[in-house]
């Protein structure tokens, strides 16, 4: 019941990982280029290139959200509820939010932004990526579902997007060969660094919030916060060592090394995926049994 509880609602699964982190990812993009020396002209364009790759991300989950509304026009009849309905607001924070990264991906590609305008786009957008992680979050806020009346969700969100992100920038500005200085690159591991404790705190209260939710016959849900612990245990692992393998090169001064950069991007979007399938299977299978 968990994994069938949470592949049914891949759509949302998909949505809620690939624009937190494809935001959070252009915004410390953005911020790390400012680290570039002025000359290198044409290391900051391979680096502007390569926002396709986040950005292509965000439309991919933006498309996952059709899915599950069923159709387009469906947006309309929930932006009804703006300032009401907290999935209403969490859809109005999205659409925004993609709309201003769509923008500066076109921007970047066809005019290059220079350091200043970098720094600047990129604080924005990584606010903005924090917001949507939030709101995504307290979607699920539902008083009378109790294991989703938690602000953890929320937390454990702009932990995903920090982390996801981080590590994201970090792979593409790498195999942009020489836009990763070593400056962008410890900030984008502290950032990334500080999405893991974030993730990892949000899950582990996740977890102590659907240990305290009881079903309609009043027996706690053993085995699937059974599961729950088990997954969230494999997301943590796979997020700490993908993490490892590239901050490792990164306090050495070899952070740059896009083998090490990407090798790390694939363990944690694979942690970050099973912290949503938990996410919703726990959701699901506790809040709703």
């Amino acid at each position: 019941m968990f994994f069938d509880a949470a592949l049914g609602e891949l759509p949302l699964l998909v949505f809620s990982l690939l624009v937190p982190v494809g935001l959070a990812a252009l915004g410390l993009m953005a911020c790390a280029r400012g680290f570039l020396p002025a000359g290198d002209e044409a290391a900051a364009r391979r680096a502007d290139m390569l926002v396709l790759v986040p950005g292509v991300l965000v439309l991919v989950g933006l498309a996952a959200s059709f899915m599950h509304l069923g159709s387009p026009a469906h947006v309309l009849d929930m932006m009804a509820g703006v300032g009401r309905s907290p999935l209403s607001n969490e859809i109005a924070v999205a659409g925004a939010s993609i709309a201003v990264a769509v923008v500066w991906c076109v921007a970047c590609v066809a005019a290059h932004p220079g350091a200043g305008a970098q720094r600047a786009c990129g604080a924005v957008l990584l606010v903005l990526a924090v917001l949507t992680a939030v709101f995504t979050g307290t979607a699920y806020m539902i008083v009378t579902i109790p294991v989703w009346n938690t602000p953890w969700g929320a937390v454990s969100q702009v932990g995903l997007a920090l982390l996801g992100g981080g590590v994201l920038a970090a792979c593409c500005l790498a195999a942009a060969k020489g836009a990763l200085s070593a400056p962008a690159g410890k900030m984008l591991l502290g950032m990334a660094a500080a999405g893991l404790v974030l993730l990892v705190a949000g899950l582990a209260l996740l977890g102590s919030a659907a240990g305290a939710a009881m079903s309609s016959t009043g027996a706690t849900l053993a085995d699937a916060l059974g599961t729950y612990a088990g997954v969230a245990v494999a997301a943590a692992a796979l997020s700490l060592v993908g993490l490892a393998v590239w901050g490792a090169g990164v306090l050495k001064g070899a952070g740059t090394k896009p083998a090490a950069a990407a090798v790390a991007c694939v363990a944690v979007l694979c942690g970050l995926a099973l912290a949503r399938v938990d996410f919703y299977g726990v959701f699901l299978s506790v809040g709703l049994g």
